[in-house]
């Protein structure tokens, strides 16, 4: 029988406990991302990371970047997961 490939929210939680991260430490560096950027829209609420994790809502692109740069991530690589073609 073939193994269930996780869902992305599955990653993104297994991403942030593997690098020992908190929601809020997320939302912690999103909040440094926006104000480094000046803009508002990286800002990604704890509250909403669950939903992401939990609930497999999809991020849109500045919370996808926000959480590309707080786990050390390139932006295509979480594009990857939620199906959008690398090229």
């Amino acid at each position: 029988m073939p193994k269930r490939r996780p869902s992305p929210g599955e990653r993104l939680r297994a991403t942030r406990w593997a690098l020992g991260l908190t929601l809020r430490d997320v939302h912690t560096a999103s909040m440094k991302l926006a104000r480094r950027l000046r803009n508002q829209r990286f800002i990604l609420p704890a509250s909403r990371l669950h939903e992401f994790e939990v609930k497999n809502t999809v991020p849109g692109l500045h919370r996808l970047y926000t959480l590309a740069h707080a786990y050390g991530f390139e932006l295509r690589e979480l594009l990857g997961w939620y199906g959008v073609p690398r090229r």
